[in-house]
């Protein structure tokens, strides 16, 4: 390995150069300040108690093609049955919303929220309780997990639960027309956690010697509201 490459620094995101919408699209329970797990980059901490099971999002971004992503920090890739994979980019703080500040676990033991794909779009739910005062941190670690599996399976029978109910399958059948049948999806609609989510960006490539630094910061001196 040559010692004398080096690889260019991360700008340091400040709270300054939040947009505005996403301020305004904070749920209550959480706030931004600087991360303790990634010194470059803002960070979502709860500023009071969020339950179990608690979902947030959709995640927002521009939808493209991969090959027109030139950073693929803060990104998912979601299947769509007529487009092939696609990312949802948020590196434009302006195209995101405040879920582009969700940083990454250092370990899927740290994790306190989990991505569900529900309808092609990349929602995050608590897998444990989150007290204030503790960073919002996502790991994906899929349906090998027990808890992640039965929680996604959940959402899996809420969603049928509601196709089946009459009042949606009045509202389909008055929506269907013959002529529009190719348009409907080669899958079954409301999928839940069916896609292959794919995670590219570079931050989360999670080697020992990454998480060893990332989890050696400590957390902002910051007085949570009670």
């Amino acid at each position: 390995m040559n010692q004398s490459t080096t690889e260019p620094a991360a700008a340091t995101e400040t709270l300054a150069e939040v947009p505005e919408h996403v301020l305004r699209g904070l749920p209550e329970e959480v706030r931004l300040f600087p991360s303790a797990v990634d010194k470059t980059r803002i960070g979502v901490w709860a500023t009071k108690p969020i339950l179990k099971g608690k979902k947030f999002g959709p995640f927002v971004g521009d939808k493209k093609k991969r090959s027109q992503v030139k950073n693929n920090v803060y990104m998912w890739e979601v299947y769509y049955p007529n487009l092939g994979w696609m990312c949802i980019d948020a590196t434009d703080p302006e195209k995101g919303n405040w879920l582009r500040y969700v940083n990454w676990a250092c370990s899927g033991e740290e994790q306190n929220l989990f991505p569900l794909e529900i309808n092609r779009a990349i929602y995050y739910k608590t897998l444990k309780p989150i007290a204030p005062g503790e960073e919002l941190l996502v790991w994906y670690n899929g349906e090998d997990n027990p808890e992640i599996a039965a929680a996604i399976e959940e959402e899996r029978a809420s969603a049928r639960s509601k196709r089946s109910s009459p009042k949606s399958r009045k509202a389909t059948a008055s929506a269907w027309r013959p002529d529009a049948l190719h348009q409907w999806p080669r899958t079954s609609p409301g999928s839940i956690g069916r896609s292959k989510l794919r995670l590219q960006p570079s931050s989360r490539d999670h080697s020992s010697k990454s998480r060893r630094s990332a989890c050696s910061l400590t957390a902002p001196e910051v007085t949570w509201n009670q």
